[in-house]
């Protein structure tokens, strides 16, 4: 039964208005903690009142959240991660950060049995040409990921979008392209138009983001979203970047072997800009360099 709520969201998502989206969204990306929530601590979450979240539960035909709690027991695997170490009840913030890092890691590892992102693979692997974007404080995300991507895709760039209008996405994609945005909160304003713009156009599209991005699933079924810490000033990148690693692998044995153009990029890498190898693992790096400089003195004396 735990299976099929999952389901019941995705498939009346059309019919729910913005706060219903909302409430949607954050179950189904907190499945695991639904037995710790009330109706007052998802309204709060979310942006919503209480009875908002009672009436959304009541249209899918529960009589309120503790029918889907019963619904939901017996998935239990996870309650480990939530017990209390004792540095944590006392206060320890070290102690909170990694249980949250580790829910985190969870949930990345978690999205990778979930139809999202096999079809999301999919797309990767049969697409002539991928884009990616990202943007603010997780630019680098995107940046890193396309780097790591063109090593076993071809056709795979990064969309800087310094020309103010995304051309080479929007004007040069085509229906055998796609289109990948990753972002967090707070979202760039590019994130959600670029994310329009590629829909209108007809470019197949998917989105990496967190669990407050009620809106992506409006645009595309392919989407893979993260827990958030509301109580965190800045968004932590560990299990996003443990995601799209997982993504690069799976795209590669999709894909079969590609260690030949692995090859011929690190010998074209070798040949036009090299690689500096780290002194013996027996001569420390001070003595490397007095040993050089007593070479140099030498000359000078010869000369």
């Amino acid at each position: 039964m735990a299976k099929d709520f999952p389901k019941k969201l995705k498939s009346r998502w059309e019919t729910f208005t913005t706060s219903e989206q909302k409430i949607a969204t954050h179950l189904l990306q907190n499945l695991s903690g639904i037995p710790f929530e009330t109706a007052a601590s998802i309204g709060k979450r979310v942006g919503v009142s209480p009875m908002t979240v009672g009436r959304f539960l009541r249209n899918l035909g529960y009589a309120g959240l503790n029918e889907l709690k019963e619904e939901l027991r017996g998935d239990a695997p996870w309650l480990q991660l939530y017990a209390i170490p004792e540095q944590a009840s006392q206060g320890d913030p070290v102690s909170e950060t990694l249980r949250a890092e580790i829910r985190g890691l969870t949930k990345a590892h978690a999205l990778t049995r979930s139809p999202e992102w096999k079809a999301i693979v999919r797309m990767l692997v049969a697409a002539e040409r991928v884009s990616v974007a990202s943007f603010h404080h997780g630019r680098f995300l995107g940046m890193g990921f396309a780097s790591l991507l063109q090593h076993v895709k071809p056709r795979t760039l990064f969309a800087e979008g310094l020309d103010g209008a995304y051309a080479d996405v929007l004007l040069d994609s085509t229906e055998n392209s796609c289109l990948l945005l990753i972002d967090f909160r707070r979202y760039s304003r590019h994130f959600r138009v670029l994310a329009e713009e590629a829909v209108a156009r007809g470019i197949p599209l998917a989105i990496i983001t967190d669990s407050q991005c009620y809106w992506a699933r409006q645009l595309t079924d392919n989407v893979l979203m993260l827990p958030v810490d509301p109580d965190r000033a800045w968004y932590n990148f560990t299990a996003a970047t443990s995601l799209l690693s997982l993504l690069v692998g799976a795209v590669s044995r999709e894909q079969g072997d590609m260690f030949e153009r692995i090859g011929e990029i690190t010998r074209l890498r070798q040949k036009l800009v090299g690689y500096v190898e780290a002194p013996p693992a027996t001569e420390s790096a001070p003595a490397a360099a007095a040993k050089g400089k007593g070479v140099k003195s030498k000359r000078k004396r010869g000369a």
